[in-house]
């Protein structure tokens, strides 16, 4: 048995158990993971969340509940702060750790953080569905210091993995886990590391944050990029939106590129199948909707019906704006993004 450092691990997304689970096989131990009460949680604001009771029986883990997922409750600090550990290891928080925690920790914070250019050059929020939805062929995950600042701590280690054309933010979080995992582990093997970590470029860019509001499906674009906008969407984030002409709306979970037959304006459903599948016409092709929700007694209608474009470029000028107004005192987009929202295709033809 390893002898590693004494890990509290924040984690309360599924995906980020992954990691820690790589960690527990290897042999090495962690004092205590912390989760948010499933009393507490909300799943829309906290996209994947995961009761961490149940992981941390199975692996015979101690485990603390918080109330708040900002901690800003004294409950929430007393508890934490009476806890014992050498170093924080945040595998799968969606919020920044407050700074009394960070110093509470002798060794500090570890956190991960990654985008389709590096950390530096992706900050901030929803990198991965970011990276799937603009056709990033390849990231690369960090493990880094945390200060108070937003993902701009000194790095540790860092991987990368190549994302192949069928990976959703499923597959993408799985990736992001394993590598994650291995980092964590050769840390834990030589704890020196922690002092000789390198620090970060001045120069960086952020994601700005995506809202699921934000998430309506473009039909006008060609079928490789809506199939992209599924895939960046899909569980456990609240999947691609679409409203059809008569009020209805709909959920797609999961869809693909069909044919390349256009005989119909983008957004016609021009055919139902009896398992509930669809056809919908995009810019260049058709896309087959397999896994869908509707969130309205709209099925028996369906067949012929308009389904409502939302522009990508403008959706994205819409979240761009939103993140100048909120950091007017820096955080400046990342190109990818910035490109986007002037361009109308970002996928390969």
């Amino acid at each position: 048995m390893h002898q590693p450092l004494k890990l509290l691990v924040m984690c309360t997304v599924s995906t980020g158990l992954d990691a820690v689970a790589e960690v527990l096989r290897q042999g090495f131990t962690v004092s205590a993971i912390v989760g948010v009460h499933p009393d507490s949680a909300d799943p829309e604001a906290i996209s994947g969340w995961t009761d961490v009771a149940a992981f941390a029986r199975r692996w015979g883990v101690p485990y603390v509940h918080v109330d708040r997922y900002d901690l800003k409750s004294d409950r929430d600090q007393q508890a934490l702060l009476s806890l014992k550990y050498d170093s924080i290891w945040v595998a799968g928080w969606q919020r920044l750790i407050p700074s009394w925690l960070i110093e509470h920790a002798p060794l500090g914070a570890i956190g991960g953080h990654g985008s389709p250019d590096g950390i530096h050059g992706g900050r901030g929020r929803s990198p991965q569905n970011w990276a799937i939805l603009l056709g990033c062929r390849q990231f690369e995950i960090a493990l880094f210091r945390i200060t108070p600042g937003v993902d701009d701590g000194p790095v540790i280690a860092t991987r990368s993995f190549v994302y192949l054309d069928t990976d959703d933010i499923a597959i993408s979080y799985k990736k992001v886990a394993l590598c994650t995992g291995e980092m964590m582990c050769e840390i834990l093997r030589n704890p020196q590391v922690l002092a000789h970590a390198v620090p970060q470029s001045t120069d960086a860019y952020y994601y700005p944050q995506r809202r699921p509001e934000d998430g309506y499906a473009d039909w006008t674009l060609g079928t490789a990029e809506v199939w992209a906008h599924c895939r960046a969407l899909t569980r456990p984030y609240p999947g691609l939106r679409t409203r059809t002409s008569d009020g209805g709306e709909l959920t797609i979970w999961r869809c693909q590129p069909f044919d390349d037959r256009v005989t119909a304006p983008p957004g016609t459903v021009n055919a139902v199948f009896e398992d509930g599948s669809f056809l919908v016409t995009c810019g260049n092709g058709r896309v087959i909707v397999t896994d869908s929700e509707a969130h309205s007694q709209i099925w028996p209608s369906l067949l012929g019906s308009s389904l409502i474009s939302v522009s990508v470029s403008s959706n994205v000028a819409r979240i761009v704006e939103r993140h100048v107004s909120k950091h007017a005192d820096g955080q400046p987009v990342a190109p990818r993004v910035l490109h986007r929202m002037r361009q109308g295709s970002t996928l390969p033809t």
